[in-house]
């Protein structure tokens, strides 16, 4: 079990990877190690943020933690009063009785929703997929959940391509929230939306966590909105978590090289925390996934890397109370 939370763990990541094959014209198969050993635990009423650039895995290790990708390797348990179920060996009725459980709400608020549809239709769905077939119900659960994401209920006789983005996006959120979910994967729910839209989402999501003790898994790029949202950070780089700890933990003392030029990149971040960060010139960009490096695979970018970094993998270890590192340096 990671470190790191004291809460009821809803959802846990155990060494999970997710390997594809790459299929090439000309010369041998590549394989692309897209997760390669992550480890993650998500608390009941917990907002775990996700944070790494693109190419780092998030996105794959979110879909395997409901479900969507099948890993490779490792287990990803659901916790239910009668003990934790590893969702990869479930199949027919289980799965489907399962997968209420896990739900996701994607980064395109433009392309996730049929524009074409009322917003009521919408809602209907999945709710008729669950039973409730009694309009009048449908109509009660849907209020309640407009309730709980700032929308008007005349907005429900609308078409979605009336909508705006931040409106497509609360949605989005009502629709996920009407099936009753105790784990939802955000990926990159609030990226496309304007600054003024981000933190109205943002106050609903973290709403969702503590009113209802949902686990929410936040995958997103910028390191300023995981701090505002999340309780506990995961960063993560080529496949792997490479830092993990408390938001304040991981923003105000960060560990991790690729952390702390994660945080210098952040033109949001608290101007105060330039004096705690070390000038981190990293080099070049992130690898391909189907070339990962030897030893550390963050040391070709890393200017404190040393010779036991390019040959030996560090462990993920708990340096602090609560908070992990994968680093020589420590």
């Amino acid at each position: 079990m990671p470190a790191g939370s004291t809460r009821t763990p809803v959802v846990q990541l155990e060494n999970v990877s997710v390997y594809f094959t790459k299929k090439k014209l000309l010369g041998p198969q590549a394989t692309v190690k897209a997760v390669d050993g992550a480890s993650i635990q998500v608390g009941r009423g917990e907002i775990v943020g996700l944070v790494g650039e693109s190419g780092s895995g998030k996105t794959t290790l979110g879909r395997a933690a409901i479900g969507l990708q099948k890993p490779t390797g490792g287990k990803v348990l659901f916790s239910k009063e009668e003990g934790q179920v590893d969702i990869g060996t479930l199949k027919g009725r289980s799965w489907r009785q399962m997968r209420s459980h896990l739900q996701i709400i994607f980064q395109d608020p433009f392309s996730s929703i049929d524009p074409n549809m009322r917003v009521f239709d919408v809602l209907r769905i999945p709710l008729l997929a669950r039973g409730v077939k009694d309009r009048r119900k449908v109509e009660g659960m849907v209020s309640d959940v407009f309730g709980r994401v700032g929308l008007p209920t005349d907005v429900l006789s609308s078409f979605v391509f009336q909508l705006s983005g931040g409106q497509r996006q609360r949605v989005s959120i009502a629709r996920v929230l009407l099936l009753d979910p105790e784990f939802i994967v955000a990926d990159e729910a609030v990226s496309m939306l304007d600054v003024s839209l981000k933190g109205d989402i943002l106050k609903i999501m973290k709403t969702i966590a503590s009113d209802l003790h949902v686990g929410i898994l936040f995958i997103t790029h910028e390191m300023a909105v995981a701090r505002v949202i999340s309780d506990r950070i995961a960063v993560m780089y080529l496949g792997n978590v490479v830092e993990m700890g408390s938001a304040d933990q991981v923003v105000g003392h960060p560990l991790h090289p690729y952390t702390q030029a994660l945080l210098q990149a952040s033109p949001t971040i608290d101007p105060s925390l330039r004096e705690v960060l070390r000038t981190v010139n990293v080099k070049g960009e992130i690898p391909s996934s189907s070339a990962h490096p030897s030893g550390c695979k963050f040391h070709p970018r890393c200017p404190f890397a040393m010779d036991k970094c390019t040959d030996n993998v560090p462990e993920l270890k708990e340096i602090e109370e609560g908070h992990l590192v994968s680093c020589w340096l420590y």
